[in-house]
């Protein structure tokens, strides 16, 4: 079985390095980009089972990056995690509002947040045979 494969849109070094170890001790692929811009042709070629977003991208609002996302058929269900160090609850409504599945601070407990990823995960599995 091939491992599922995880994008992660950070130009954060704090957040990359915290979450990349994590997942990847856990048998995910991991696949890191530190820009938005392509997101959508990376998405396309990768086809990931999950992405993970940095709302402060430096290069293209991240909530533009989820409508994209959810407009186009081959990633309408993709799971989206948005994530931030600087995370306002305006953010979060925005992030919820456009089609995010999660919204996170940056601080987190790494068990946590891959208990999280696993709950996404298995609730996107289990659609795919409804």
């Amino acid at each position: 079985m091939l491992p599922i494969k995880i994008l992660l849109f950070s130009a954060d070094e704090a957040i990359s390095n915290s979450i990349t170890p994590c997942l990847q001790h856990t048998g995910y692929k991991v696949k890191l980009s530190s820009t938005g811009v392509g997101a959508m042709d990376l998405i396309l070629v990768e086809k990931p089972s999950l992405i993970i977003l940095d709302i402060e991208l430096p290069d293209i609002n991240s909530p533009a990056i989820i409508r994209s996302l959810r407009s186009e058929e081959f990633s309408s269900h993709t799971p989206v995690i948005l994530i931030g160090s600087n995370l306002q609850e305006e953010d979060v409504l925005i992030g919820l509002e456009v089609g995010a599945d999660l919204c996170l601070l940056e601080t987190f407990h790494p068990q946590l947040f891959v208990a999280r990823v696993r709950s996404l995960l298995r609730r996107v599995e289990s659609l795919k045979f409804r």
